[in-house]
């Protein structure tokens, strides 16, 4: 009987620490199937959709910055620039490193202090984009010396300069999303 009583505990342990595991997976598991699907429908510019999704991703885990910069991002893409600068400013906080969408963040904020014509702003944030952007290109592409050369120059076309950065933020994202970056 002493065998069987064992056996049984040691099954309800097992059973016990299994449901545990599971249950705090399930934030990163939210995370991450927000973070992919946010990512999808930000590429085929379903926006709303995207914004929903990666609110859903913070919701899985709220420490990391990568979901709320996203955040910002599409809701820059709809036109909500005051709610995108909130989202990038708490993403802003919880930057851990280079890679935690921190270009993401300079990116659109960049973009909305000049669109809000706070232009000392908005290439204090394009020098830091710049910046960040160029460590990360081992062999930059044209779009960076042409972001380089109007943030030098001083002379923002706002169309231009978004068209660029839209560009950028593309190949930046996918490469996040194909090396696994997002979800470190």
């Amino acid at each position: 009987m002493g065998g069987i009583k064992k056996a049984c505990i040691g099954a309800i342990v097992l059973l016990a620490s299994l449901i545990l595991s599971c249950a705090s997976d399930t934030g990163f598991v939210t995370y991450r199937e927000g973070l992919f699907q946010g990512y999808k429908s930000l590429r085929y510019s379903d926006y709303q959709l995207a914004l929903q999704q990666f609110l859903r991703a913070n919701q899985g885990d709220p420490t990391r910055a990568w979901p709320l910069a996203l955040a910002g991002q599409a809701a820059y893409q709809m036109g909500n620039y005051d709610q995108a600068t909130q989202y990038l400013a708490q993403a802003e906080a919880r930057v851990k490193g280079q890679d935690d969408g921190y270009l993401v963040v300079k990116a659109y904020q960049s973009l909305i202090a000049f669109r809000d014509g706070r232009q000392q702003e908005g290439i204090e944030a394009l020098i830091e984009y710049v910046r960040v952007l160029g460590s990360w290109y081992s062999y930059p592409d044209n779009t960076y010396f042409e972001v380089k050369h109007i943030c030098q120059s001083g002379r923002i076309v706002l169309p231009t300069l978004e068209g660029l950065v839209n560009h950028q933020m593309s190949w930046y994202e996918s490469n996040a999303m194909q090396w696994g970056w997002m979800l470190r």
